[in-house]
């Protein structure tokens, strides 16, 4: 009977161990300030041991990088909201969400499947832009669409923490993006639903590549609100927009969004 629970004892801790092993939270970096926000990253949902082995890395440039990034970038500091910001990673075979999302944020944090986060490949490691700027965003209250000023901030981010090649393709997209809309509006193809959030994300394009410096200025000038109707969301963003211009973007804006 000893014999028994001894064995049974062993299989206990092994396993708390294996759990443990599989939650990595990272609560300061070196050479810089204690983490206002843990960052937790739980793998305890992936079979496979060599992905596992991804989890601290990912946990650190999440942790050590991309939230010091945003904090810059944005100005918004999340310990007001967050106690931790914790990745949960899936299989795909174990995504608990509808098929096609491979990131799905949550109150300070997300779900991630493993293809698209811990087997990302880049110069530094695999990393996340995308998911920890909605939580970031969710602080302003609130916006025109999910992945306004997505664009720009998600470039820079990948310039801070510095995936190079991650930035200059990001750049390519960019410019890319502001030739196709600005074709878009001259043949007039784009629907009525979709033309206000096109000319803002235009306008944010245009202005950060004019000077990356001005996707700072977004987040600084635009203030939080809590709008319900979208018209009014566009309008504050149009101002927003128009402030860091210099007064240039005001008739474009004009020309296919609500007035300011």
């Amino acid at each position: 009977m000893k014999r028994v629970l001894l064995v049974a004892g062993l299989s206990w801790i092994l396993c708390v161990a294996a759990v443990a092993q599989d939650v990595v939270t990272i609560s300061s970096c070196p050479t810089q300030p204690a983490l206002p926000v843990p960052v937790q990253v739980d793998c305890s949902h992936v079979a496979d041991a060599a992905t596992k082995q991804l989890c601290r890395p990912f946990a650190e440039n999440q942790a050590c990088k991309v939230f010091w990034a945003y904090r810059d970038i944005t100005g918004i500091n999340l310990e007001g909201s967050c106690h931790v910001f914790k990745y949960t990673v899936y299989d795909k075979g174990k995504w608990p969400h509808p098929a096609g999302e491979g990131g799905l944020a949550q109150n300070c944090g997300a779900d991630y499947i493993a293809d698209v986060s811990l087997l990302i490949k880049s110069q530094i490691g695999p990393y996340d832009v995308h998911e920890m700027l909605h939580v970031y965003q969710d602080e302003l209250g609130s916006i025109p669409n999910a992945h306004i000023l997505f664009g720009p901030a998600m470039t820079e981010a990948r310039r801070r923490i510095g995936d190079n090649k991650g930035y200059w393709d990001a750049m390519t997209r960019l410019k890319g993006d502001v030739k196709r809309i600005e074709a878009e509006f001259e043949e007039k193809k784009i629907r009525p639903d979709q033309e206000c959030y096109l000319a803002e994300v235009y306008t944010e394009t245009s202005l950060y590549l004019k000077d990356p410096k001005n996707v700072e200025q977004f987040y600084r000038k635009l203030g939080r609100s809590w709008e319900k109707d979208i018209a009014d969301r566009q309008r504050r963003f149009n101002r927003m927009y128009n402030e860091v211009s210099g007064g240039t973007a005001k008739p474009f804006l004009l020309s296919h969004c609500p007035a300011f």
